[in-house]
């Protein structure tokens, strides 16, 4: 009888753990990058919740999967899980863009149905279902080496400036009158030093770890638009996954959301400070342009995302912007 009853113990433990799925992960950034070494919370809250239900193996960034690759090796399956900045990946999800121009957060998209509303473009367009909003609230700033100045409307004037930035922000700078040039964050240090670049668009955070202070001197504020930093899951993957594999993911994911967003912010008014202490200064927008200058960097693009996909903007706008409705 006991002899019956171990090997019914050990069959039991045997589909337990058969039960446990282990899921891949690749990053946009590498381990030490600022986005990536925070989002690490939600992969260890994972792992720790889903013992014995589903664990998360992250395998690192842009040295395992370049980054303009990860999105076509998460849709065939080369890899279980994708985090990164969506807009990176504007090609072939330009619904991302709704993310990145909205105004409204992690939260309430959830609660609006405004998440729900980009699953069928994940779907679709990169065989993929969206977990989460993972990063969001810190916006974009324009670093200078000089002086800004201003057009008599009360926006930036970047004619003949050459600024570094990321695809995301190309058009609000060529909106300005700016050169945008595409350059590797490793390499914003060497664009600077032999003024290949007059100035870079980034993010209000993570600014302090360019170490560019003794080229850049001025930043223009008020921040514009927001981080959206997304992890995703393939499809085929998410279907396979039991129901509690699939809870456990989402309600870790709705958890971190809003301790990220609350860390950020955090980050971002420790590192202001550290700034000004170093001598950068913060150059305002002209009395009563600010909202205005906000306003046209979202306009920029929701028109990008309606040149790609009118009836995808239509749809996402009043949802994720919807100080837009009547």
């Amino acid at each position: 009888m006991k002899r019956w009853l171990i090997i019914g113990l050990l069959a039991f433990t045997g589909n337990i753990c058969a039960a446990e799925t282990t899921l891949t992960l690749v990053s946009s950034w590498n381990r030490q990058q600022n986005f990536t070494a925070l989002f690490m919370d939600y992969v260890d809250a994972v792992n720790a919740v889903g013992k014995g239900v589903v664990q998360i193996d992250f395998r690192g960034g842009p040295e395992v999967i370049p980054q303009r690759q990860l999105f076509y090796a998460l849709r065939r399956g080369v890899i279980d899980m994708a985090f990164g900045g969506i807009t990176y990946y504007r090609g072939v999800l330009p619904e991302g863009d709704a993310i990145f121009a909205s105004t409204i957060t992690p939260m309430l998209a959830r609660k609006s149905g405004a998440l729900d509303a980009l699953q069928p473009y994940w779907h679709d367009r990169v065989n993929a279902h969206l977990i989460g909003w993972m990063q969001s609230g810190v916006g974009v700033n324009i670093y200078l080496a000089d002086p800004p100045q201003f057009r008599a409307d009360g926006m930036p004037d970047l004619s003949g400036l050459k600024i570094r930035t990321s695809p995301s922000n190309r058009e609000i700078l060529t909106r300005l009158g700016g050169r945008a040039i595409q350059i590797a964050v490793k390499e914003i240090f060497t664009a600077l030093q032999r003024g290949t670049v007059d100035g870079l668009a980034f993010t209000t955070t993570g600014f302090p770890d360019l170490g560019v202070q003794r080229f850049v001197k001025y930043r223009i504020d008020p921040a514009f638009l927001q981080l959206a930093i997304c992890l995703q899951i393939n499809l085929d993957t998410w279907n396979q996954l039991s129901t509690e594999a699939q809870q456990v993911l989402t309600e870790q994911a709705m958890i971190y959301e809003r301790q990220s967003r609350e860390t950020f912010f955090r980050i971002q008014d420790q590192e202001l400070a550290l700034l000004a202490e170093q001598g950068l200064t913060a150059v305002e927008i002209p009395a009563g342009s600010g909202d205005e200058y906000r306003a046209l960097a979202h306009d920029v693009v929701w028109e990008r995302l309606a040149k790609r996909a009118p009836e995808s903007a239509a749809i996402l706008r009043p949802l994720f912007y919807p100080q837009d409705k009547p």
